[in-house]
Parts: structure tokens; sequence; C-alpha cells
């Protein structure tokens, strides 16, 4: 599990609720798989639908509705509609709830792959 302070940079809590800060992962064969960047300090979101006339979008808030068990009409990207990197406004969600919700579907990142260098090359 991984730890609440690594985390909770893809969050901020506002007047209304919470910023949820994601990288969205349109048209993936593994949709709804929840991860942490902790590069970009972001929640990274696989969903199947290909980012097209907004149904990427309509499928990321559905998505973290499910994740949040909160009715969509309660999650507004307010940032990146048309960027992978979106803002979502979680309205009248604390932050701390946001985090033990999203905590629970977390996949672990995937391990580094060991790359080879082909015999006889200088690998450039």
């Amino acid at each position: 599990m991984r730890s609440m302070e690594r985390v909770d940079a893809a969050v901020r809590g506002v007047e209304e609720g919470t910023l949820l800060f994601i990288e969205a992962q349109p048209g993936s064969g593994r949709p709804g798989r929840l991860s942490y960047d902790k590069w970009r300090k972001r929640f990274r979101i696989s969903v199947g639908a290909r980012a097209e006339e907004g149904k990427a979008n309509e499928e990321v808030i559905d998505r973290l509705a499910g994740m949040l068990d909160a009715a969509p009409g309660t999650l507004r990207i307010t940032s990146g509609r048309t960027d992978r990197q979106k803002t979502v406004l979680v309205l009248g969600m604390a932050p701390a709830a946001v985090l033990v919700k999203l905590s629970m579907h977390l996949k672990e990142d995937r391990p580094q792959r060991n790359v080879a260098v082909p015999k006889g090359g200088d690998g450039l």
C-alpha cells in the first residue's frame, strides 16, 4: 500500500470540495485501472473510450464517480478537457475522504522491465 503522503499531492481542498489532478489514458485495453504517477504527481486512470467527442471525458467522470461512491453530477472537469492531464472538481467531498476512497482502487505501478543490449552492438 502506498503512503498517503505520496499521493496527497494529487488533491487539493477548495471551498466547493476537492480538486483532483489526474492523467487520463484513453483507448486503454485495461479500462478502470487507477495508479499514481509519482513524477507528475497525478492519479492515472485508464478508460476504454477514445478521446473523440468527449467520450473519454465522460468515462473518466463515470469511473471516478464509481470509485468515490458519488453521483457523476458531483464531478466536473475544470481544466484539461482536450488534454490527457485534467483537473476534476469533486463537489462536497473533503480531500481526506477522496484519498481514502481512491486508495482502495489504486493498483501498484508496473515493475521496470530489464532492457537487454543486443550482442555485438554498442546499444546506440
